[in-house]
């Protein structure tokens, strides 16, 4: 299976007040990044290329001037930061731009340019720890997923280009129901899928080899991950399922402090759309996990474990 195949999905996850998701070419960057900043069914990789290519070609045009770039940046570039700057790899990227702020008085402005030169890590070899050695999936078994997740989604597709044929269950994984999304894609790749509700998975950990999930951010003690993340881990040591987060070494945020995104709480319409005003929508959709739920890390790095993940997300500090 390519790892170029295209994602599908289930629905454009843009609040009404948005608008187009395309954004105006001939706008301010600002205005062009405008959708990335309240896209909430992207990838935080489909993210930051999108940034990573606005930001590119405006500071390639040839009306841009030498002087004073990364001071036009700095406000060009602080809505989207601040809507996106939750997840681990638009972090990263903040933390790039802000260290060649720092160097600016001894280099050139042009050297912010570099910055959005972006190159991610490869989603696709977190799995190979999961497929090789002593974690290694054996074919036939059944992997348990919550939601969407493009990490998770490539490590599928190598299984089955392996042979190994496994099972999926896959929650709905709300609010965006992106699970629909990863859903898709898989039975695309030959896999075979079972859906169920997010309310359902852990008591689908019963019918699992084995626990596969994604995460948006990783911190010195904890991960983000779905509202119910916690619970499922929690039944999945229970069992005796051993447990995975496959993440690019880029989820690491720098400082190793995770934050909550403002927006679930901002958006209520996406839990309940108009709901009556005296009833209050919990609506936050993300939760803090702490690592020493999870068994094992697969990661572009390799296989390690919640102890020296830490350690690597305090280093990019």
């Amino acid at each position: 299976m390519s790892d170029t195949q295209p994602a599908l999905s289930t629905f454009e996850w843009i609040p009404p007040s948005a608008g187009l998701a395309e954004s105006d070419p001939h706008g301010t960057l600002a205005e062009r990044l405008q959708p990335a900043c309240e896209d909430r069914g992207a990838s935080a990789a489909e993210v930051v290329r999108r940034v990573c290519r606005d930001v590119h070609a405006w500071l390639c045009a040839e009306e841009r001037p030498d002087e004073g770039i990364a001071t036009s940046l700095r406000g060009e570039l602080t809505e989207l930061f601040e809507a996106q700057g939750w997840r681990g790899p638009v972090a990263c990227l903040r933390d790039a731009r802000e260290a060649v702020e720092a160097l600016r008085a001894a280099a050139l402005d042009s050297v912010v340019v570099e910055v959005y030169r972006v190159r991610l890590p490869d989603r696709a070899v977190c799995a190979r720890p999961l497929l090789d050695g002593p974690h290694g999936v054996e074919a036939g078994e059944t992997i348990l997923v919550h939601g969407w997740s493009e990490t998770v989604a490539r490590g599928v597709e190598l299984a089955m280009a392996r042979g190994l044929a496994p099972e999926v269950i896959v929650s709905e994984g709300g609010p965006d129901l992106g699970g629909r999304r990863l859903a898709r894609r898989l039975v695309a790749s030959g896999a075979t899928v079972r859906f169920v509700y997010d309310a359902a998975l852990v008591e689908a950990v019963r019918r699992a080899d084995r626990v596969w999930l994604g995460t948006e951010a990783i911190g010195a003690r904890g991960l983000l991950g779905r509202v119910g993340t916690r619970a499922l881990l929690e039944r999945a040591r229970d069992l005796d399922v051993p447990s995975a987060v496959l993440a690019t070494s880029d989820k690491l945020v720098p400082g190793g402090e995770l934050v909550l995104p403002e927006w679930p709480a901002d958006e209520a319409w996406h839990l309940w759309e108009g709901a009556p005003r005296d009833v209050h929508v919990e609506s936050q959709s993300f939760e803090v996990v702490p690592l020493d739920l999870v068994d094992l890390f697969a990661t572009d790095l390799g296989a390690l474990g919640p102890a020296e993940f830490a350690v690597q997300a305090l280093r990019t500090g």
